[in-house]
């Protein structure tokens, strides 16, 4: 009972704004549209969802608690574990529904065959990306993940360092040296796991994943273990 309550709570709570709504809507559509004139290549708009998904999945904790916002969800609780969770799911949804509708478009434009966002790779890629900018949001407000992440972009892109993290990720190979390289790449830039074509060891996707849940156990960490004073806002 009291996780449905949280549930409808933060459905409110942290509720998408319009302009992502329709930033996701269009994403599909784009995938609809690509279906019928390229089917065999919708890496497009895997990676810019992910960049939309570093956006929407940093909804933001601590600003937000120290207005009360999430006052009367954490009342009489004696851990905010189940909280955070709950807080880290409902952040993480609405990119997760416009990635599977993604899929399922790839699977029907390539005849049935398995889609390229149910891949492992592309899997680690999102999990990653949506659990780190939820957790690095938490600490500040609405959006902070995001604009942290596209600043980064924007520098590696203008830095012309973009090129050779995908060159180092294609590259890698079965020994740990190589894994730990192209990780890094990763890491730094998930959409290269989307991007390039070819298919990384098990272990770098497990790497990936380790980071992710690290980063799920940072965010609620926090959540659990810090008071936030209230600060009073008109």
């Amino acid at each position: 009972m009291r996780g449905s309550v949280q549930v409808r709570a933060l459905a409110v709570l942290l509720r998408p704004s319009p302009a992502m709504l329709l930033a996701m809507a269009a994403l599909i559509a784009w995938a609809g549209y690509l279906v019928v004139i390229a089917p065999d290549d919708l890496r497009g708009p895997y990676v810019v969802l992910l960049l939309c998904q570093s956006f929407a999945a940093s909804t933001g904790y601590a600003t937000r608690a120290r207005r009360g916002h999430f006052d009367q969800v954490l009342a009489g609780q004696s851990s905010r574990t189940g909280f955070a969770l709950v807080h880290a799911s409902m952040s993480i949804v609405l990119g997760a529904t416009a990635w599977c509708a993604i899929s399922i478009l790839d699977a029907f434009g390539t005849g049935g065959h398995w889609p390229l966002g149910f891949s492992p790779k592309a899997l680690a890629a999102f999990v990653y990306v949506s659990t780190l900018a939820w957790a690095l949001s938490v600490p500040f407000s609405r959006y902070a993940a995001g604009v942290c992440w596209l600043i980064v972009a924007i520098g590696l892109a203008g830095s012309g360092r973009l090129l050779a993290l995908r060159n180092n990720y294609a590259a890698v190979e079965s020994a740990w040296r190589g894994i730990w390289s192209g990780t890094g790449s990763a890491l730094l830039f998930p959409p290269v796991m989307v991007g390039e074509l070819s298919t990384p060891p098990g272990a770098l996707i497990g790497l990936i994943v380790l980071a992710a849940a690290a980063a799920v156990g940072a965010g609620v960490t926090f959540i659990v273990r810090y008071g936030l004073p209230l600060e009073d806002v008109e």
